[in-house]
């Protein structure tokens, strides 16, 4: 009798919340929520089966699932093998590297690599370098969420690419001047800049922004052009490489020379057969950092690249699908049947929730919430996520709230959409799983929805 009256109170308390929403004129059926306590396991909501857009809200699912399958100690693997033997510090043949998905390899890994190739008295590559990609199925037709094909959210999932796929490009504003400079910072990328200086004030700075990236003999160029407010300070604006090979092949180049490795032959995109490649020397594997350590960037950063990589990762890791996206929604429903959980209100395209078409209902992550309470890596989920008014995503959001710091919630957004699900304890000690998602324009109005739910669950 005590728990139904405080569910009826919580009705009466969000009341002026849905009333914003009644008064923002939103659909009643363009949003829903659901609310669980995990100590009694009562739960609550509106629109619980009704199919919506979670956006990047998905990321919890591609955690949840690799997690399970392959294990919080999982490391991504980089293989370097030599064709033919190594004799009077020749490298007597071709260097293959070999990826398996792992989207932190970074240039400075890549150092490493070929500083350990020279002090092993590797002075010179006498045959090619090929770049092995062929873990994931090639896809020849690229799909991006939206016409800014240079923006990295849009960057495609890939078996082997270096730095994310991205090139940073930093904005110093100095003495009503802006520099651009680059990250990775190498001599071969080279930054023009043909921004126009204004007065206005610093908002959507990035929409205003036209990048150009091309690439010829052995050499980035990336043309800036659009304008850029004095009043924007310092920025970062994450790039898409958009030619993945080409990106590597001159990291490659840069680092042999740096490393004074003699290479006069040709970097090339080739595939080997596992039968191929256990014939020839393995020189050198580079392993990432775990699972439970990655999954804190992924989930709160909502990285993209890292969540589709992750996804395709697992399926060819523990099936016998091929690593293509188009099999995402197949994997993942497997894996719901597997652990009894209803997925009837269910389609996903990528693991990083990146698409006009996915959908799911509030019941399908409260079970997937559940399913990670009882789970023995509960607490690597819970803490990868943002927390609320404190970091990721939601740095800037419910800050100084009460609910603020007690709060851990997966964002996601699109045009249009706008999701948030995860845990939330609240001062009395109560456990809840909480889900929110809108998929319609009145954004603001829902967010005070949200608020004035979460600050009666925390105060209650």
């Amino acid at each position: 009798m005590i728990r139904l009256l405080l569910i009826i109170s919580f009705f009466i308390t969000t009341a002026y919340s849905q009333e914003l929403v009644i008064k923002n004129k939103i659909n009643s059926q363009d949003f829903a929520y659901s609310i669980k306590n995990i100590s009694t396991g009562e739960s609550w909501g509106k629109n619980v089966d009704k199919s919506f857009n979670f956006a990047s809200v998905n990321k919890l699912i591609t955690a949840t699932i690799a997690l399970d399958e392959l294990g919080p100690d999982f490391k991504f693997r980089t293989s370097f093998f030599s064709s033919k033997e190594i004799k009077e510090n020749k490298l007597l043949g071709d260097l293959i590297i070999k990826g398996e998905g792992d989207p932190t390899l970074s240039i400075e890994n890549l150092k490493d690599i070929f500083n350990s190739f020279k002090a092993r008295g590797i002075n010179q590559i006498t045959g090619n370098i090929f770049l092995d990609d062929s873990y994931f199925k090639f896809q020849p037709n690229p799909e991006y969420i939206d016409d800014l094909s240079y923006r990295a959210y849009n960057i495609q999932p890939k078996s082997l690419l270096i730095e994310a796929g991205a090139i940073e490009i930093q904005f110093l504003n100095q003495d009503d001047n802006v520099y651009l400079f680059s990250k990775p910072s190498i001599k071969e990328i080279k930054v023009i800049n043909n921004l126009k200086i204004t007065n206005k004030v610093c908002e959507d700075w990035k929409s205003k922004i036209h990048p150009d990236v091309t690439f010829s003999d052995k050499l980035i160029q990336i043309i800036l052009n659009g304008s850029f407010s004095k009043s924007c300070k310092n920025k970062s604006l994450y790039l898409n490489a958009l030619n993945q090979d080409e990106y590597f092949k001159v990291a490659i180049n840069n680092i042999l020379n740096e490393a004074d490795i003699e290479f006069n032959g040709e970097i090339q995109k080739q595939s080997f057969a596992d039968d191929e490649l256990n014939r020839f020397m393995l020189l050198h594997e580079h392993f990432s950092d775990p699972l439970n350590q990655l999954m804190y960037q992924m989930n709160k950063f909502s990285l993209n690249l890292f969540s589709r990589n992750l996804a395709l990762t697992a399926m060819k890791q523990k099936t016998e699908f091929e690593a293509d996206e188009f099999n995402t929604d197949i994997f993942f429903k497997s894996w719901f049947e597997k652990k009894g959980i209803n997925f009837n209100e269910f389609f996903i395209e990528n693991g990083a929730g990146l698409s006009r078409d996915s959908y799911a209902n509030t019941l399908l992550f409260q079970e997937v919430l559940t399913f990670i309470v009882e789970s023995d890596w509960k607490s690597e989920i819970i803490s990868s996520l943002p927390i609320a008014g404190i970091d990721g995503t939601l740095k800037s959001m419910f800050k100084e709230k009460s609910f603020s710091n007690a709060t851990h919630l997966k964002t996601g957004r699109l045009k249009n959409v706008f999701a948030l699900s995860g845990f939330m304890k609240s001062s009395k000690g109560e456990e809840y799983i909480v889900t929110f998602v809108l998929n319609g324009p009145q954004y603001q109005s829902f967010l005070k929805f949200i608020e004035q739910s979460l600050d009666y669950l925390y105060q209650h």
